[in-house]
């Protein structure tokens, strides 16, 4: 981790606890990055996706 994301999730950290709402932080805080680096590892799959993984799946297995 470099220092510029170590200030910054401090900063987003401060922010967080004085009331700003977590989807307003530049950063990540479980994965310690920058928020646009994970943005889609924290989205809900939705029931197509559930599905196209469950045919794959079963597709797959022997």
């Amino acid at each position: 981790m470099n220092k510029k994301l170590a200030a910054a999730l401090a900063r987003d950290d401060a922010r967080e606890e004085a009331g700003m709402h977590a989807d307003d932080r530049e950063t990540c805080w479980t994965h310690q990055c920058w928020a646009t680096e994970c943005e889609n590892q924290h989205r809900r799959p939705t029931a197509g996706q559930l599905l196209a993984e469950a045919r794959e799946l079963d597709r797959i297995r022997p």
